[in-house]
């Protein structure tokens, strides 16, 4: 399967704290205003989105403590589909949990990150995830 290339950037945001999925936004748009930002308040809302759009976002960054489908399981369920097996996901969470981090990375996280304190700090954290992980925009 070949997925389409747009000059748009996307991240997905996944958390259940809607002052986070805000702050968050925020902190995207403080790096380059033109990233979209899709939001979901649920790990349960995952797999379905990602199986009904194209093309895929650049990045996916999702929160561990959900209530209805949490973190680990919208990990598993889309690193157990071959089809996004390729996608960027990270964990950004409040934990600072070894053992969640290592049970993060096993199921397929590609990096993991505690949410930041201060608005600076998850500027900074955007900046980073947006250097490494979204490509430059197509002219």
């Amino acid at each position: 399967m070949s997925v389409e290339k747009t000059s748009t950037r996307c991240v997905w945001l996944v958390d259940d704290d809607d002052e986070d999925l805000l702050l968050m936004r925020a902190a995207f748009n403080s790096v380059d205003p033109g990233i979209e930002i899709r939001t979901m308040a649920d790990g349960d809302e995952l797999l379905p989105q990602l199986q009904r759009t194209q093309p895929f976002p650049d990045l996916i960054l999702i929160d561990l403590n959900m209530i209805y489908v949490d973190g680990f399981e919208a990990l598993r369920q889309v690193r157990a589909l071959s089809q996004f097996s390729h996608l960027p996901v990270v964990v950004l969470t409040t934990s600072s949990n070894v053992a969640d981090r290592q049970k993060s990375t096993a199921l397929g996280a590609d990096d993991f990150h505690t949410k930041p304190d201060s608005f600076t700090d998850l500027a900074q954290l955007a900046r980073d995830l947006t250097r490494q992980w979204l490509p430059e925009p197509l002219a």
